[in-house]
């Protein structure tokens, strides 16, 4: 399909990869983008191609393709502290030879393994990550590393970082094998709220260590239940405006008097029905009923004044954990200052101290006495002389 130069395929992925970068101006274009955009094409048509490949950086796998990488080296971090509970021979020996998980996982979660696994396996792990979100990708590198490195008789061939790295790069294919794979995938204990809890633990000793991150993407959903939650909270009125294609059909006419006759258009209007289909690649204006007198259109907002509410709450929770945080780190300032003030006036008075035994000890004297002659002789035998002290 992409083999071609100039054919449709290469077309097709090169107009997906040009739209994305001007519908997201602040990401722009990221070679990673193209393996996903590419399994995106073998299976629908370009422009549905490029809108799930919106929804998988903005949904699924937010920040990942912005600048700096930020997202996918906290990730790493992520998943790093997840290997020490699920293989922790194999966290030792990366850990033992310095080799970071940016080193080897950057292209299996950027390109969610389809350049990693056979065609077979990519097909699976794919259903399974957008059915369940990026808990799946995170399991599947777990498993990955627990087969290559996972025990004393694969890394007697790893004595050292290079051996290590080659044998990340050249997989085991019996482990890449998806009736291998994917039952361990499903049984690995890993999950939303594990993920959760670790990117918090991370998240809070990057800003320590590095500060605050350059990019900041939106929250990360966990897969497609959680997608749909999200969309019917931020947009309840989806939730009762579900019509089958039945319901729009032109119903009976209610009984009219005699003299006035009902236009066919307006049965469906007194309804409370719009007969106007969205489309499929733009399905975002949900078919409701028009706006109805004040009274009920009142009663209506009740609901969305309430999620109005609660969001609200939720931004006053998060700006004060933030105050928190912030009154924190000042705190945590002031302690390293006020350390750092005590260390160097405890160097400053050893200083002063190893100063002043030098100047004592370059103090000290040395008393000679001046030669013996008669006339001192003399007067030290009547008693009269006087010994001149001499002092160097």
């Amino acid at each position: 399909m992409f083999a071609a130069r100039g054919g449709h395929g290469q077309q097709d992925l090169y107009r997906i990869l040009k739209a994305y970068t001007v519908y997201r101006p602040e990401e722009g274009y990221c070679q990673a983008q193209a393996p996903v955009a590419a399994v995106l094409l073998m299976h629908m048509p370009a422009e549905q191609a490029f809108w799930c490949l919106v929804q998988i950086c903005d949904k699924y796998l937010p920040g990942y393709y912005s600048a700096g990488l930020e997202a996918i080296q906290l990730d790493g971090e992520i998943f790093f502290a997840l290997l020490r509970r699920v293989c922790p021979m194999a966290y030792r020996h990366l850990k033992k030879f310095k080799i970071d998980p940016i080193l080897y996982m950057t292209e299996w979660f950027m390109c969610i393994f389809s350049r990693t696994l056979p065609w077979s396996s990519v097909l699976r792990v794919w259903d399974m990550f957008f059915c369940e979100g990026v808990k799946i990708i995170f399991r599947v590198g777990l498993v990955l590393l627990r087969h290559t490195l996972g025990s004393v008789d694969k890394l007697r061939s790893c004595q050292g970082m290079y051996e290590t790295m080659e044998k990340l790069r050249s997989l085991p294919p019996h482990c890449m094998q998806e009736e291998i794979l994917l039952p361990e995938v499903s049984s690995l204990a890993v999950t939303d709220a594990l993920i959760e809890r670790e990117s918090n633990t991370q998240l809070r000793k990057w800003r320590e260590n590095r500060g605050e991150l350059q990019y900041r993407p939106s929250r990360r959903l966990h897969g497609a239940r959680q997608i749909q939650e999200e969309k019917l909270r931020m947009n309840p009125t989806l939730s009762g405006s579900r019509l089958s294609l039945s319901s729009l059909r032109k119903p009976s006419p209610p009984p009219v008097p005699a003299l006035t006759l009902q236009p066919p258009e307006s049965v469906v209007v007194s309804e409370g029905l719009h007969p106007v289909l969205p489309s499929p690649t733009a399905n975002k204006t949900p078919l409701g009923p028009p706006k109805e007198p004040a009274k009920k259109g009142k009663e209506k907002q009740k609901e969305p004044t309430e999620e109005k509410k609660e969001d609200r709450e939720r931004e006053r929770k998060r700006e004060k954990e933030e105050r928190e945080e912030r009154e924190r780190e000042r705190k945590r300032e002031k302690e390293r200052e006020k350390q750092k003030e005590k260390e160097e006036k405890r160097l400053q008075k050893e200083k002063e101290k190893s100063e002043a035994k030098q100047k004592k000890e370059r103090k000290i004297s040395f008393r000679r006495k001046e030669a013996s002659s008669p006339a001192t002789d003399s007067k030290r035998k009547s008693g009269t002389g006087s010994t001149d002290d001499t002092y160097f």
